[in-house]
């Protein structure tokens, strides 16, 4: 028996989020990360007045056999770049469990794992496994966003320059997996998700892939 897809992880976890911040009376804007982007969002009017502040999860799903994440060397190294994304780690093990997804979300800083030194020589890319935290630190959803409030996490946006370089950053890692959120801090209470999970709209992009795989794979 496998433990849910990591589309499905994605989709609970981030509807779940949502669901969150429309509790705290926010606004919800969930857009696809694509290059129709600018195209189709205003930026300067949509955020026009208003601190942001941004946030990035890469989501992981659960192997078991035993129990364990499955992470990328590369990846990782590109993620220490932005000190604003964060691993979220599911434990998630059945579908019965969708609606306590985010209650079952482990949230971690990347540079607080220490993946094992590689010793192939001629390697390209290689997957390496989480088996269990440990010593590591890591934050549930309400420590995570009480921290994202206080300026522990996340990084705060002062210009629109900056949310459009933003967005731009978004295009380039998109095929990571990695949902964006920008959240006002103003009155104006706004989210904005930018996702690369949305299914697409036209026939010239990539047909989307729901990701289900049969037990036993």
């Amino acid at each position: 028996m496998s433990y849910p897809h990591e589309r499905q992880i994605e989709y609970w976890t981030s509807r779940a989020i949502e669901e969150y911040f429309a509790g705290q009376h926010y606004y919800v804007v969930v857009i696809p990360n694509s290059q129709r982007l600018e195209k189709q969002i205003p930026f300067d009017h949509l955020f026009a007045g208003s601190q942001i502040k941004v946030f990035g999860l890469q989501y992981k799903r659960l192997y078991n056999r035993p129990d364990h994440w499955r992470l990328d060397y590369d990846q990782h190294r590109r993620l220490l770049v932005f000190e604003w994304i964060y691993y979220a780690l599911s434990e998630v093990r059945s579908i019965q469990e969708q609606c306590n997804a985010l209650h079952l979300l482990k949230i971690v800083e990347p540079r607080e794992i220490d993946p094992p030194v590689l010793t192939v020589p001629g390697y390209q890319s290689k997957e390496f496994q989480v088996h269990q935290l440990g010593s590591i630190h890591y934050t549930r959803w309400g420590g995570f966003v009480q921290a994202l409030w206080g300026c522990e996490y996340g990084w705060q946006l002062r210009s629109i320059e900056e949310a459009l370089q933003v967005f731009r950053i978004a295009r380039e890692i998109g095929e990571a997996l990695i949902d964006i959120y920008f959240v006002t801090l103003g009155r104006n209470r706004l989210l904005v998700r930018v996702s690369p999970f949305i299914a697409p709209v036209t026939e010239e992009e990539q047909r989307f892939d729901w990701g289900f795989e049969l037990a036993g794979e």
